[in-house]
């Protein structure tokens, strides 16, 4: 049999959202700010061009509470990122593959130690065996490139990688690079892109991680 991996996204899949959500004052409010800092990490992307996670959330940050002509404290706002809770069924997930022997890492557009540091506070660190961060090719997702920088590090081929997301972007994205990927459709409920609705979707991190051992 050959070795399997999975690879969780973090925020929004593993760490729930909620506390931004409520420093903002909605959840319009957090989805203005998020997809403006998608969008501009993408576009740098494409040009070409790297500014670290923590430096582009601050200025889209700034940019999304200007528009909003809202006063509160981007610092305060920013502060959140470190201390997101995580989702309860996130430990069963991870329980899940364990006991189907298969590698558990996480795949994000964040930095490598406020990640560790979600995952440490959230007591999920010693049961990920690789953090996968961006910052290593300063590229984001969903460029390929970082979804086979991913399966490279971890040592399996991209076909035996999952990624388990709650964005379809990033599961279009680890499906374009060769790896299998499931939808967990929590936050979108409704596949937003013309096409390529994934045969894998689940409603939940441990139907996801169900998914992923069943297909072993």
């Amino acid at each position: 049999m050959k070795r399997a991996a999975v690879v969780f996204d973090v925020l929004g899949t593993l760490f729930h959202l909620t506390p931004l959500e409520e420093k903002l004052g909605g959840k319009a409010q957090l989805d203005a700010w998020f997809q403006r800092l998608l969008h501009s990490a993408v576009s740098l992307s494409l040009a070409g061009e790297w500014q670290p996670f923590d430096k582009l959330a601050e200025s889209t940050l700034k940019t999304a509470l200007a528009r909003m002509k809202s006063d509160l404290d981007a610092d305060a706002v920013l502060a959140e990122l470190q201390k997101l809770p995580p989702y309860p069924d996130a430990g069963r997930a991870f329980e899940l593959l364990e006991q189907a022997r298969v590698t558990v890492g996480v795949l994000t557009n964040g930095g490598e130690r406020a990640t560790r540091k979600l995952l440490e506070g959230a007591g999920l660190d010693e049961r990920v065996a690789e953090i996968v961060s961006v910052e290593e090719i300063e590229l984001y997702k969903p460029h390929p490139a970082v979804y086979r920088h991913a399966a490279e590090r971890i040592g399996v081929e991209p076909k035996s990688l999952t990624l388990i997301a709650a964005h379809a972007w990033d599961v279009a994205g680890a499906k374009a690079a060769g790896l299998d990927a499931v939808w967990v459709d929590r936050l979108e409920h409704e596949w937003p892109l013309p096409k390529g609705k994934p045969r894998k979707a689940a409603s939940d991190l441990e139907q996801a991680a169900q998914l992923v051992v069943e297909r072993r």
